[in-house]
């Protein structure tokens, strides 16, 4: 009996799907670049979904925020009339407490003001809107596992251990998170499934925060389309693979999956669809992929590292720009791949082996300048999403970009080089359009910097900062403390230079120190002075590695320690100047960011701007009154994540664990007449009367910082 014969490249049906939950005000590029190679071969029977912005879009609907508000109205109700309320309880009543004063257009009109070019630029109706969302987003929690959501990312300590298989693939964890979603999994996820008899689903995960509704998406495409080839890649897959303890178990975690791309993925996603299209048994041979039930299976992942300079570039078109939350397109952009300095001790990224992450690739300026112009159809800014690009190659960008006639204006990471000043790259880059450069600047302390083998002498940043700042192209800095043997006192200064310097930046992010397996540290853990821990038995997937200092350099008293921390947190909070963080105007990077520099310059921000009188408030402060007395005295979510770092010592957290202290109730006192609250925008609820709030002056100073720190007069 012959064989079926093989088909046309372009009948070849595929869906791509970049996944809930992340940034919705510009798509992800992965899936432009697995495209744009694909239709290139002749793969032309795409669809490529943005389920992320996709989904906000339909819970955003009148109908839908109807239904989030009913929600919160009856978990209010429900817990008012109790004398006794479990943690769980306490905390889903504070959040439920953000509906009070929002109305089922507040979210339409909210996300309206983002796509509006006069009003985004207002900061203060900006800042409203930004509110506005930030107070659906917890809302929307309330349809799943208490604390779930964190903006727009997943809690990493939450209702379930997220390195735990069992944990998060569990059914019971995903039926919860689908009803986050389920207005968009049962009506418009599901008719795009019946759309087409799809040959090919994939889902493009990037982050952590979208991989529980991956899952609940993948698990709707194996109902719908059993016979469709259901692929996982992207840089959290990457990161499942690399940090499993037992690689085999990976089809545990994605059980709905017959092929999963470990690395970068264009060569490989091609020989999957010419492998359907020819009609040929999947296995580990096709390059790049690994295969569930396939014999021969291999003991590492593989590694791919793709060819910049060869493939076609990627697609663009293939987005409904409108969706997007932003007045105008900001688009993602690689001109090269990999790191070319690649020594960092602290970096483990993406599929290395020997090194911190992956080798350094440039693709061809004049490819580029082709590729850009593709774009250029769509939005005129950009952001390089690069590891780090040489010196020599940023030149000849920068060189080309201003010969060309694109008008580009551009943002992206680049290291700290010493010699811009020498080389006028300030000039250069503003000629070339630049907006904005992040930098990590990882520290304030030069000792810390050479351990990190960063290259880096802080004597000359604010030199490299100047540079910038002459020729009005903004600073965004990263860094982070809690380095091994880093002291108290360094870490402080890490937080004190930025305030030394603070003209010569817009955005600083300070994060904490993280070890993991992969980065130099871990492998050179005694030459580091750190001992690595045990992970949790718990843990399948080793996301991070607890550690230990090998000594115990502290020379102070525990008293002096902690008066230096406490110092170290009011430098931080200095630090801050604006209130929001991704994917709004204050993250780094954020396409909002950009928009921002491109408008008002470096410095952000504009002073000292007054509200407009052309829009009435997208929601103003409203009274409530609770039966509760003293809600302060309520769990606080910052209790749940201090939950999580306890399991640590005792087996590691998990879902039961977590569930069980969730449950644990407690007497709840009562008021007769009522606690007057004032819900203030932001969704915060506080005391309308300062007697009942311990100490009247402070809390009329906390109130007003409050709402001017806000935007609302």
């Amino acid at each position: 009996m012959s064989s079926p014969p093989e088909r046309d490249a372009a009948d070849i049906k595929y869906l791509l799907v970049s996944p809930p939950l992340t940034d919705p005000t510009t798509p992800y590029h992965s899936i432009s670049y697995l495209i744009g190679p694909a239709a290139a071969a002749g793969f032309t029977g795409f669809r490529a979904c943005d389920a992320n912005v996709d989904a906000l879009n339909c819970l955003a609907r009148p109908e839908n925020v109807r239904q989030t508000l009913m929600l919160a109205g009856e978990v209010r109700a429900c817990a008012e009339a109790k004398d006794t309320l479990s943690r769980n309880e306490q905390l889903r009543y504070q959040t439920a407490l953000k509906h009070v004063g929002l109305s089922e257009s507040s979210i339409e009109a909210a996300i309206a003001v983002f796509k509006d070019a006069e009003q985004f630029y207002d900061y203060d109706r900006y800042r409203q809107a930004v509110m506005v969302v930030k107070r659906w987003m917890d809302l929307l929690a309330l349809a799943g596992p208490t604390g779930l959501l964190d903006g727009f990312e997943i809690r990493t300590k939450g209702p379930v251990n997220l390195c735990s298989i069992a944990d998060v693939s569990d059914d019971r964890f995903l039926d919860a998170v689908e009803d986050v979603i389920r207005p968009y999994v049962e009506g418009p996820f599901a008719a795009l499934l019946a759309q087409e008899s799809w040959d090919v689903i994939g889902f493009s995960v990037s982050y952590l925060s979208q991989l529980p509704f991956a899952l609940v998406l993948a698990r709707a495409a194996r109902a719908a389309r059993p016979d469709a080839v259901i692929v996982f890649g992207g840089t959290e897959v990457s990161d499942d693979v690399k940090f499993l303890r037992r690689m085999p178990d990976i089809w545990n975690l994605y059980r709905h999956a017959d092929v999963i791309v470990p690395g970068e993925g264009e060569t490989a996603f091609l020989a999957l669809l010419e492998a359907v299209r020819s009609r040929t048994p999947l296995s580990h041979d096709l390059r790049g992929l690994l295969v569930k039930d396939a014999p021969r299976a291999p003991l590492a992942p593989p590694v791919v590292y793709e060819d910049v300079a060869g493939l076609a570039g990627p697609r663009y078109d293939i987005w409904d720009w409108s969706q997007y939350w932003s007045p105008e397109s900001v688009l993602l952009y690689s001109p090269t791949r990999g790191c070319y300095w690649n020594k960092c001790t602290f970096c483990d990224y993406g599929l290395n082996t020997d090194r911190p992450t992956s080798p350094s690739r440039e693709r061809p300026i004049p490819r580029v300048l082709e590729d850009l112009t593709r774009a250029a159809d769509i939005g005129k800014t950009v952001y390089f999403a690069v590891d780090a690009m040489s010196p020599a190659y940023l030149r000849r960008l920068c060189e080309a970009l201003a010969e060309s006639p694109l008008s580009l204006q551009w943002s992206g990471e680049l290291r700290l080089e010493r010699t811009f000043p020498k080389q006028g790259m300030g000039a250069k880059l503003r000629a070339a359009g630049c907006l904005a450069i992040s930098f990590g600047y990882e520290s304030g302390v030069q000792r810390i910097l050479d351990l990190i083998d960063k290259g880096t002498r802080i004597r000359e940043v604010p030199g490299v900062l100047q540079e910038l700042a002459s020729a009005g192209i903004g600073a965004q800095l990263m860094g982070f403390t809690g380095f091994p043997t880093e002291k108290p006192q360094e870490a402080g200064q890490t937080f004190q230079f930025l305030l030394d310097h603070e003209e010569l930046w817009a955005v600083a992010g300070i994060g904490e120190f993280v070890l993991t397996r992969g980065s130099h540290i871990a492998r050179q853990a005694e030459h580091f002075r750190v001992k690595p821990l045990e992970n949790p038995p718990v843990d399948d997937i080793l996301r991070w590695v607890p550690w230990e200092p090998l000594d115990n350099p502290q020379e102070e008293s525990l008293l002096e320690v902690m008066a230096v921390e406490e110092e170290n947190k009011k430098l931080a909070q200095r630090v801050l100047r604006l209130v929001d963080d991704r994917p709004f105007v204050g993250g780094i990077d954020s396409a909002h960011t950009m928009l921002y520099f491109a408008r008002h310059g470096r410095q952000l921000v504009p002073d000292n701007q007054a509200p407009s009188p052309l829009w009435e408030p997208l929601v103003a402060t409203a009274h409530y009154t609770t039966p509760f007395s003293h809600l302060d005295t309520f769990t606080a979510i910052d209790e749940l994540e201090d939950f999580h770092a306890q399991c640590g010592s005792s087996g590691g957290a998990t879902a039961h664990k977590t569930a069980t202290w969730l449950q644990t109730e407690s007497r709840i006192e009562r008021s007769a007449s009522g606690t007057q609250l004032e819900v203030f925008p932001s969704g915060r609820a506080m005391p309308a009367e300062p007697s009942l709030f311990e100490g009247g002056a402070a809390y009329q100073e906390v109130k007003h910082l409050l709402l001017r720190s806000r935007g609302v007069t």
